[in-house]
């Protein structure tokens, strides 16, 4: 069985994030986790689960966690927009805020490689996710879209030059 822990210093962000996940086939522990240090003792606890977290608890940050725990679990930290940036391990998923149901659920399920057989064929490594959305967060800061119109963009800049919808995005962040 699948385990999510949730750590989160605010208790209605984990409400919701409960709310959200509990319609799955994923079990998440029902207290949730209020300092990083009782996140590292839960961790010791508990075999290979989906940690999801906030940028900071307030003694440690998403950082500090993966240096200490990152090879006993796997981590989605829920951020602010501008925290994104400050996480510095490419093995933690950022998803940034304001969230969607459907979007936590597909990156639960892309952490934990639950992918249904519909989308294995479209499903995109964390490191493809991660990039894909710096290059969202680029278009929505640089020029003022939401989420959906830069998720757009770069579909209809992808399908008009034919290119991957990925290279769309490194092309927009001028990556080589």
């Amino acid at each position: 069985m699948e385990r999510i822990i949730l750590a989160f210093s605010s208790d209605k962000a984990a409400e919701k994030l409960k709310i959200m996940l509990e319609a799955t086939s994923y079990y998440v522990e029902p207290s949730v986790c209020r300092s990083g240090a009782e996140l590292l003792r839960r961790l010791g606890e508990v075999d290979d689960p989906l940690v999801i977290m906030g940028f900071k608890l307030p003694d440690l940050t998403v950082n500090h966690i993966y240096e200490a725990a990152g090879d006993v679990c796997r981590i989605l930290a829920v951020v602010r927009a501008d925290h994104a940036e400050d996480i510095i391990y490419d093995e933690i998923l950022a998803l940034p805020l304001p969230i969607t149901r459907s979007r936590l659920i597909d990156s639960v399920n892309i952490l934990l490689g639950n992918i249904p057989d519909n989308k294995k064929n479209i499903s995109r490594s964390a490191d493809e996710l991660k990039l894909v959305e710096r290059a969202k967060l680029f278009l929505m800061e640089r020029f003022n879209m939401t989420e959906e119109q830069a998720h757009r963009f770069i579909q209809k800049r992808s399908m008009d030059t034919g290119a991957r919808f990925t290279d769309t995005a490194k092309a927009i962040l001028n990556i080589e």
